[in-house]
């Protein structure tokens, strides 16, 4: 439970993404220390991210009190199978090791006959290793709204982050209306569209965003983490104290 603006007690993990300021992860997550609970590392570039180094994420970042989860890349090659992305998962685990993530967001690959199957291979790899198959979650994008693949997700023990400025600017709302993805969503990814897929803040809603705010929130499992994804320091700041206001306003308490 995170204690945010206005000394309230928000019932929901609350994660920052690791770009909030301009400058390392490090230093971001230092800046964020004490502000939120959860740092959602932006592993977006597979080859670079591959390259990390302990330079990249020094180890006294475990003990600035945050705990993490990773962002996987945006570039995951699912063309070459799930058994390889699941390769590039655990690999980009294992430079993280020393500060334990709680969780993995993955880009699921492009809607297609072929994406169940997919996601299934990677699935079957993941339950042999080291990362629990409930804490992977995969994300509502632009080339896969995981509309009709939220029952393949739950059969493989996997859950749903729902991407709120995704849903708004890629017209996704049935997916809120799937069979059974009650149950199933362990995060939120908050923000409002902009152009070219920009994040904006939340104080870019228009009434229907903050409609399906509160619908994202109620479908959100009471252990589940809400990463505000908004990349800019101001930005950032004024969406904690709309979400603390909208919260205050319905009682999400």
């Amino acid at each position: 439970m995170s204690r945010f603006l206005n000394n309230f007690d928000f019932v929901f993990q609350l994660a920052a993404p690791s770009w909030v300021i301009p400058g390392t992860v490090a230093e971001n997550c230092r800046f964020l220390a004490g502000k939120v609970d959860e740092v959602a590392l932006l592993f977006f570039e597979t080859k670079s991210c591959l390259d990390y180094t302990e330079a990249d994420l020094p180890l006294d970042l475990a003990d600035c009190g945050l705990s993490f989860h990773i962002h996987h890349p945006l570039d995951l090659p699912w063309d070459e199978g799930g058994e390889r992305v699941a390769e590039i998962v655990l690999a980009l685990n294992s430079k993280a090791a020393h500060l334990k993530p709680v969780a993995h967001v993955i880009h699921p690959p492009a809607a297609g006959l072929e994406a169940a199957g997919q996601i299934r291979d990677f699935a079957a790899v993941i339950s042999r290793s080291s990362i629990k198959p409930g804490t992977v979650l995969f994300e509502n994008i632009k080339e896969n709204s995981l509309i009709g693949l939220t029952g393949v997700i739950a059969d493989c023990g996997m859950k749903i982050c729902l991407d709120l400025g995704h849903i708004l600017a890629y017209a996704q709302d049935d997916l809120l209306r799937e069979s059974g993805i009650e149950g199933h969503v362990g995060m939120l990814h908050l923000n409002a569209p902009g152009k070219g897929g920009k994040h904006l803040g939340l104080e870019y809603l228009d009434s229907n965003g903050l409609e399906t705010l509160g619908i994202l929130l109620d479908l959100l499992g009471k252990d589940g983490v809400v990463t505000v994804e908004v990349f800019e320091e101001k930005s950032f700041f004024n969406s904690l104290q709309l979400l603390s206001d909208y919260c205050i306003a319905r009682k999400i308490k």
